[in-house]
């Protein structure tokens, strides 16, 4: 072919090669071009990949042939030599080269003598090799060598033009999956739900092995809200171990200076930090913050096995699907925020609706312990009150009931500094049984009850510390600011109503107790009676009740004055409470009659508690000064619940009417222990 068409016909090729991005395509172009304008008979295109040159296309040479041509490697000595050399290789008879030259290799399967090799480069990178060749002796000319190296150019740019096209595809195809993923996180109406659609929407755009997505709070803790394991020791992490802090490891590092991480080799990096329990393996990372409103609000972290397993394009990619996570989890925070707000503020409207209906410490305090468990999603609360003069601290109620209200309702605070600090500080104070820095007996406690976290948190009412709430969790539990806040505007909320409790106890007390003796008043007297009574009847359980009045009260008012009166009174109080249990009721009748109500006590054991009144109060006279030891009597009557005795009204009167029979026979017999009669019980 003459020389002018020739740079003709490279010219067309040129074109060719320049509009066509398909890479198989491509490459049979390249070999048909160089067929055409050097008249070879083969033509043999490689291409790089890794330390290989692959053949991924020939001309001249039949299929099956091409199949079993050699391969051939970068560090090959001959393609070292080309490469070495920068121009091509040009041999006019290869017979003539010296024995074990690369031409052997193609013994048996094609004649090669003469022959060319054009090194394909482009921008000084190397992308591989086209080669032509005869089976005859041919003598290349300085044409034929300048054609075959300018095809070489055309197709080095071609080749590169199409590793750039199918880039652009792929960051388009890549693009659109950031696209649908943002689409996907924006409608997330939860951290964790952005953080899952994070690590399942990444692995279309960033092959892993591993993904973590972070959050970071406010006191600089780094707390994982989604993982996603694919190989081996990757697939299950305990999540407890990923938490970390702002500064520490790869993902800290990144959350401190807000700048992308691509880690060709973890375990050589010292910013690197081994996760406790995990083995030590090759493996790359790729770390980016997720920005909003130029702070970090949060880390995606992924790890592959391997070494230099990501490239600029993956951190570029996952950079950008970061920014994008950012304002979805910002916005998801911010509605999870808003409703727990709204959440948390009907909790505290229903809390207060309940409280306004009772003014007994127990019950608000098993209240208050109900809704601030389920508003702060904890596993159990206490709440208590705090007893300044004893030192103790009193639990007033629990959720749910595991019994300490009522077998172990109050602790002193000698042992516990960190419940005492609570209290006088008014601080909030966070314990985690696996901080070996902890208070040792604040730990002992949470692992005796099966806990990790205690959270306590000051009740304060007008100021001052009135009690303590105390919130457990089985694991390390949501502890965050938001959370936090909640808990003490209802644990104020339960600080008031529980010194109102208090106050109205104190107050009810004072109105239900004879200001003399300390004994219950007539009126409180009826209340308990009927109370006890619908226990009694409901439980099938008997009841009694006793009567006493002091003989010759009178008598003794007008002979000692009514202080001494008033001292042989509380003297009779003193006798009586020394012979009752803790659940009998003793009560001020009124002037020198008393009264008890003896729950759980049938006729017989009722006229027992009689006799043992009468019996102390006659080994116990009332002292006076100067004069001796002046003996005091009382007429007694018993009666107790029975078909014909069923009120509390029937009890009195029947107890009354035996006390005033007693009164009478002691008179007529002139005996100072009575003979006391009940009525039988039914």
């Amino acid at each position: 072919m003459p020389v002018r068409a020739r740079y003709r016909a490279l010219i067309a090729a040129a074109e060719r090669l320049a509009a066509s991005f398909e890479r198989s395509n491509l490459h049979r172009l390249v070999t048909e071009a160089a067929l055409e304008l050097s008249g070879a008979d083969y033509a043999i295109l490689r291409i790089q990949s890794a330390d290989s040159l692959d053949i991924v296309a020939t001309s001249g040479i039949d299929p099956m042939t091409a199949e079993r041509l050699p391969g051939m490697s970068v560090h090959d000595p001959f393609i070292d030599s080309v490469l070495s050399r920068g121009r091509p290789f040009v041999c006019d008879d290869t017979s003539l080269l010296p024995p074990g030259a690369w031409t052997d290799r193609f013994a048996g399967l094609l004649s090669v003598r003469g022959d060319v090799l054009i090194p394909l480069t482009h921008a000084g990178r190397f992308l591989g090799t086209l080669g032509v060749a005869t089976s005859e002796p041919r003598h290349w000319s300085e044409d034929d060598v300048e054609i075959l190296a300018a095809l070489g150019g055309h197709a080095g740019l071609a080749l590169r033009n199409a590793d750039l096209f199918d880039r652009l595809e792929a960051r388009a195809a890549r693009m659109a999956v950031v696209q649908a993923a943002s689409a996907r996180m924006n409608s997330a109406t939860t951290v964790e739900a952005v953080g899952r659609a994070i690590v399942e929407e990444v692995g279309a755009i960033v092959d892993y092995h591993n993904a973590r997505v972070y959050i970071i709070e406010q006191d600089e803790s780094i707390l994982p809200i989604a993982f996603e394991g694919k190989v081996g020791e990757y697939e299950i992490v305990d999540w407890s171990v990923l938490r970390t802090r702002v500064g520490e490891g790869f993902t800290g590092w990144v959350a401190l200076h807000g700048s992308p991480l691509n880690v060709p080799n973890a375990n050589d990096d010292p910013r690197g930090v081994q996760i406790e329990g995990t083995p030590v393996v090759p493996e790359s990372m790729l770390v980016v913050p997720m920005h909003h409103d130029g702070a970090v609000v949060g880390v995606i972290t992924l790890s592959k096995l391997g070494f230099n397993q990501f490239d600029d394009d993956d951190l570029q990619m996952l950079s950008i699907l970061a920014d994008q996570a950012a304002t979805g989890l910002e916005s998801a925070r911010l509605l999870s925020e808003t409703e727990f707000m709204a959440r948390e503020l009907r909790r505290l409207l229903e809390m207060s609706q309940e409280l306004s209906l009772t003014l007994d410490p127990k019950q608000v305090g098993a209240v208050v312990a109900r809704h601030i468990t389920a508003a702060l999603e904890m596993d159990a609360s206490v709440i208590s009150s705090w007893d300044r003069d004893r030192d103790v601290i009193i639990s007033q109620g629990e959720f749910p009931d595991r019994g300490i209200v009522e077998h172990h309702p109050e602790y002193g605070l000698a042992d516990y500094p960190q419940t005492r600090r609570v209290l006088e500080q008014q601080a909030t104070v966070i314990i985690d049984s696996e901080d070996p820095s902890a208070d040792p007996h604040e730990i002992e406690l949470l692992r005796e009850q099966g806990y990790r976290l205690l959270v306590m948190i000051p009740l304060v009412a007008k100021g001052q510390a009135v009690g303590i709430l105390e919130l457990f969790s089985k694991d390390l539990g949501p502890t965050d600011e938001a959370r936090l806040a909640a808990a003490r505007t209802m644990a104020n909320e339960a600080a008031m109503a529980l010194e109102n409790a208090h106050l109205y106890e104190v107050a009810r007390s004072l109105a239900d107790r004879d200001p003399l003796t300390g004994f219950f008043n007539h009126r409180y007297l009826y209340e308990r009676m009927a109370e006890e009574v619908v226990r009694a009847r409901r439980g099938r359980r008997p009841l009694s009740l006793v009567i006493l009045d002091v003989d010759d009260f009178k008598l003794v008012n007008d002979t000692f004055g009514h202080q001494f009166g008033d001292r042989c009174l509380v003297h009779l109080a003193d006798v009586v409470k020394s012979t009752l249990r803790a659940s009998d009721v003793p009560a001020r009748y009124g002037g020198d009659e008393f009264a008890v109500i003896l729950p759980d006590t049938d006729p017989e054991a009722a006229q027992a508690v009689a006799r043992r009144i009468a019996e102390h109060l006659a080994r116990q006279p009332v002292m006076t000064d100067g004069r001796g030891p002046v003996p005091i009597s009382v007429s007694i009557g018993v009666a107790s619940l029975s078909p014909k005795v069923r009120t509390p009204t029937d009890l009195v009167e029947a107890a009354d009417a035996q006390m005033y029979a007693a009164k009478i026979e002691a008179q007529a017999n002139d005996v100072d222990v009575p003979r006391q009669e009940s009525l039988a019980l039914g």
